[in-house]
């Protein structure tokens, strides 16, 4: 090959080169053009892309404020309606004594079956009401006169319902000498203590 071809060839290599690396750059510039910069980048991850434990789709702290989560709730002073009604619901006879300006009355029942409170219409205090099915047995207190309560554990198991100056209103003897019963009686005590104050 003589030298002119030679040239003519090298010329041409070069022109082609040249013609590619033109075309490639414009290629490139076009993508990191100011409006392909400013173009917004997608939120969609790619297939197989591990979410990344700090992702803006991941919060840090969960969106439920501290006031909605959900607290203990405090548990509400126990009252002689509260304590009346563990009684009716644990369906156990009780010696009921109701001392009474000159008189003593004393009686074996469970409280209830029937429960209710009502407002007397003479004092307008409220009364809570156990009864038996045929209302031949009825039993009222009033629960505002009630201001402590007293557990005996000694020889029986006693609840002893005392006014303000600490006069007896009434009395609940547990009539079950079982050991289901006392334990029930028991338990009362251990969660309530030995008296409780209203």
């Amino acid at each position: 090959m003589n030298t002119t071809m030679t040239k003519a060839l090298f010329t041409f290599i070069c022109a082609t080169l040249i013609h590619r690396t033109g075309a490639f750059h414009t290629s490139f510039y076009s993508i990191k053009s100011p409006v392909a910069r400013e173009a917004p980048i997608s939120a969609t991850p790619l297939a197989g892309a591990k979410k990344s434990p700090h992702s803006p789709r991941t919060p840090f702290f969960s969106a439920t404020s501290d006031d909605d989560t959900e607290s203990p709730s405090t548990p509400t002073h126990p009252t002689a309606e509260s304590i009346l009604d563990e009684f009716h619901q644990s369906e156990l006879p009780f010696r009921i004594v109701v001392i009474g300006n000159g008189a003593i009355l004393e009686t074996t029942s469970k409280l209830g079956p029937t429960s209710k409170s009502s407002i007397s219409p003479k004092s307008g205090e409220r009364l809570l009401t156990f009864a038996s099915e045929d209302q031949s047995f009825e039993f009222h207190v009033k629960v505002e006169q009630v201001c402590k309560v007293a557990f005996v554990t000694t020889k029986r198991r006693v609840a002893r319902f005392l006014s303000e100056n600490g006069t007896p209103i009434c009395s609940l003897i547990l009539g079950d000498r079982s050991d289901e019963a006392e334990g029930w009686f028991d338990g009362l005590v251990e969660k309530h203590g030995d008296e409780i104050i209203m």
